[in-house]
């Protein structure tokens, strides 16, 4: 016995209206993002064995402490200048891989073997050049009496608050 048009009909209606509903975001929304957290790895940035570089949960990255280093682990530059460059290169290698911008970085704590005031110039001067100065974090230093090795003399951690799944050109900073 062939089913009828009718029946095939009721049958796919009753199959459609038992399946569960696609969550569905209203127009305009960006989804509500993850809240499971996500381990951010940027392969050309050194961490310590089994440590991620940066946690991502939602839309806010914690990055690890950054450190003067080139991809194969040694040290770059003698002078604070060329470490804080290196390590805030670093960092934002870093939320870019999380899917974020120079722009989305929101708080930066610096720790500094000598917190001199022209230390701390340095550190501003190098932030305000590689981050923008439209929008400048919120910033901590603090003095340590040692880092990971005895040239370092810097090392930079902090908070990036993205601000869609997608980074836009406006808040890519410079030379992006």
């Amino acid at each position: 016995m062939r089913p009828t048009a009718a029946a095939l009909l009721t049958i796919g209606l009753t199959l459609t209206a038992c399946a569960p509903a696609a969550p569905r975001t209203p127009p305009g929304m960006m989804p509500t993002p993850s809240a499971t957290p996500e381990r951010i790895v940027a392969p050309s940035v050194p961490t310590l064995d089994g440590m991620p570089a940066a946690v991502r949960v939602g839309f806010t990255v914690q990055v690890s402490g950054m450190v003067p280093v080139d991809s194969a682990g040694r040290l770059v530059g003698t002078d604070l200048n060329g470490q804080v460059r290196q390590a805030l290169g670093n960092f934002v290698t870093v939320v870019r891989a999380a899917r974020g911008v120079p722009g989305d970085v929101v708080r930066l704590t610096v720790y500094l073997r000598d917190p001199s005031t022209e230390a701390v110039e340095t550190v501003r001067t190098a932030i305000l050049d590689v981050l923008g100065k439209d929008a400048p974090p919120a910033l901590t230093v603090v003095g340590v009496s040692a880092l990971p090795e005895a040239a370092m003399r810097v090392m930079i951690e902090g908070t990036a608050q993205l601000r869609s799944e997608f980074p836009d050109r406006s808040r890519m900073g410079p030379g992006s």
